[in-house]
């Protein structure tokens, strides 16, 4: 029996049998293999967790399967992290890593960043955060306002993190009294400096807080005296920081500070990684943000998910580096450290 096949059927068979191919090609990288999962600060915060979270997930969604190992690499406010996966970590899908969110800005500020975010490849975000400045509740503030009369002295990890820029951004264009010490090497470092009385506050997360010093919001251990970037239910009597924004150009590089808040705690790899391996990525990433699995655990570890795509973080950077090369000049005056 002779049978005749169209040039619909032929092509259909033929683009088909590329996919499969295509699925083959990303598998077979895969099977057996290591996926290291990059933290850009050191263990005990929230971004530390968020990344042991993912690297106890997402192999599990990658095609073939493939063993995924959390690794830190702090320094820099994340710029430590973000740098090698610029210049060193193997690009072919075998390393991928979380953008810290002061990490994202430095490029534009600092000649310490050897890398461009818009040429990562984005996988998605797992939450989008509300970020406050905190005080120990013996503190005698309760707002920047009362800053204005009373040193704060708050701890914070590399200048180039939100907990070093954003109080100081704020403390300039308020005339707050607030001192920022940089240097600890993580969250749950900061975290102890303030329990112990080292420093009297904190730059935060708020649903860091709550994933890992719930007690200290449950028992009000600590006050909240502004918060920034997306909104929280829990902190409607906290003032914006956009109330202290008065001139268009403040609103600007406040825009500029919030950005990398609209992103939120962001998965990508370094440039140029094989295109089918990056959408193998992209996939698994989606797959492992609705796992019934992931989801327990990420309730279980107290972690916030807030998830958006990687077309939205993407999106969110470039829009961030259109900004006007003299409003950044005029931001890095003010946020970059004094020698």
């Amino acid at each position: 029996m002779r049978i005749i096949q169209s040039a619909g059927f032929i092509a259909l068979a033929a683009a088909l049998a590329a996919s499969v191919a295509a699925h083959a090609q990303p598998a077979a990288f895969y099977k057996g293999r290591t996926v290291n999962v990059i933290a850009p600060t050191d263990t005990g915060g929230s971004v530390y967790e968020y990344t042991l979270l993912v690297s106890n997930h997402l192999g599990r969604h990658l095609p073939g399967g493939a063993r995924t190992v959390a690794q830190t690499r702090p320094g820099g406010g994340g710029v430590t992290a973000s740098n090698y996966m610029a210049r060193n970590a193997p690009k072919d899908g075998s390393a991928i890593a979380l953008m810290h969110t002061g990490a994202l800005l430095m490029p534009m500020t600092s000649g310490a960043a050897a890398y461009d975010p818009r040429k990562f490849g984005w996988l998605g975000s797992v939450a989008v955060r509300s970020y406050v400045g905190a005080v120990w509740h013996t503190v005698p503030v309760n707002s920047l306002e009362d800053v204005k009369t009373r040193e704060v002295v708050f701890g914070g990890s590399g200048t180039g993190s939100p907990s070093y820029q954003y109080p100081v951004f704020l403390a300039h264009i308020t005339g707050a009294k607030l001192k920022v010490i940089a240097g600890y090497k993580s969250g749950g470092e900061t975290n102890l400096a303030l329990e112990r009385g080292e420093v009297q506050g904190r730059g935060n997360f708020y649903e860091g807080f709550l994933a890992t010093n719930a007690d200290w919001v449950r028992d009000k251990k600590v006050k909240f005296i502004f918060k920034m970037g997306p909104d929280h239910p829990d902190l409607a009597a906290v003032q914006p920081a956009s109330k202290y924004a008065l001139t268009p150009v403040q609103q600007q590089m406040l825009r500029v500070l919030e950005a990398p808040l609209a992103m939120g705690t962001a998965f990508y790899v370094p440039p140029e990684i094989p295109a089918d391996r990056l959408a193998a990525l992209r996939e698994a990433f989606q797959k492992m943000l609705v796992d019934p699995q992931f989801k327990a655990e990420a309730d279980k570890m107290g972690l916030f998910l807030n998830s958006r795509s990687h077309a939205d973080v993407a999106e969110v950077v470039q829009k961030l580096y259109e900004t006007p090369k003299q409003v950044m000049a005029e931001l890095d005056a003010i946020i970059a450290p004094r020698k």
